[in-house]
């Protein structure tokens, strides 16, 4: 949901602090963060979508526990990107088929259909675009570097993540070393991992 900030918002919301959202500025936030905001009177329904052209990156977070799915969200919207979530991979293959994610960041340890399940079942899609997206496994698992090779995933991170860690890493796999915010990262790009096939 688009909101415009109207009044500089003070405090945290689920341990996450407001105070990075700029007044007079348009965000795309999930719907309990944008209900919040035009709750407590920081925000107004924001402007209709710009014309497709001007879309930035979509990705998909797929993450089961909330307030890590919220800090995400809230990193990457602060950041330019648009988002979409899913708890859960079943959720998230609903999403793809809504709409395609130029990148989904992926949880493996998730209730009703895994991270692993998820990318069993993407990879196969009939529509071939929806099984070419790229996949970051973001996990706290060990040996986090494996599973994400195992998955044919372009990267990793690992939980808990930098927020600098998630955005060098998201704004490598869609292809580019400047955020759609049009601000490069402070960190340099090898802080975020990536996985290295043989060649």
């Amino acid at each position: 949901m688009r909101v415009k900030i109207i009044k500089r918002p003070t405090g945290t919301v689920d341990d996450i602090p407001l105070d990075r959202f700029q007044i007079g500025e348009v965000y795309e936030l999930g719907t309990e963060m944008a209900c919040v905001f035009l709750a407590e009177g920081w925000a107004e329904a924001g402007p209709p979508l710009p014309a497709p052209e001007t879309f930035k990156p979509l990705v998909l977070v797929v993450e089961d526990e909330p307030q890590m799915r919220r800090l995400t969200e809230l990193i990457l919207t602060t950041h330019g990107y648009h988002v979409i979530v899913a708890a859960e991979g079943k959720q998230a293959l609903q999403r793809i088929r809504e709409r395609c994610p130029d990148l989904i960041l992926l949880d493996l340890n998730m209730p009703v259909m895994d991270g692993w399940h998820f990318r069993a079942e993407q990879r196969y899609l009939t529509d071939r675009k929806l099984a070419a997206v790229p996949v970051i496994v973001m996990t706290g698992e060990d040996d986090s570097a494996s599973h994400a090779e195992a998955l044919f995933a372009v990267g990793v991170i690992e939980k808990p993540f930098d927020p600098d860690d998630l955005l060098d890493a998201v704004s490598a796999a869609i292809g580019s070393q400047t955020q759609p915010d049009g601000l490069g990262s402070m960190r340099p790009l090898s802080r975020a991992r990536e996985i290295q096939r043989p060649r």
